[in-house]
């Protein structure tokens, strides 16, 4: 994957998955740590509405 090809806020959203996969101790990034992380980004709630 060519990350300089995803949007910033893809990104973002990627590194903040990361994170969240590492700080439950888990070696991959599951579909539930990006879906997590692109909903806990600004702007997010109104993709909901």
């Amino acid at each position: 994957m060519r990350l300089d090809r995803l949007t910033n806020k893809f990104q973002l959203a990627l590194a903040d998955a990361q994170s969240l996969a590492l700080g439950h101790d888990n070696q991959f990034i599951e579909p539930l740590h990006l879906m997590s992380a692109l909903l806990n980004q600004e702007g997010a709630r109104y993709v909901l509405y």
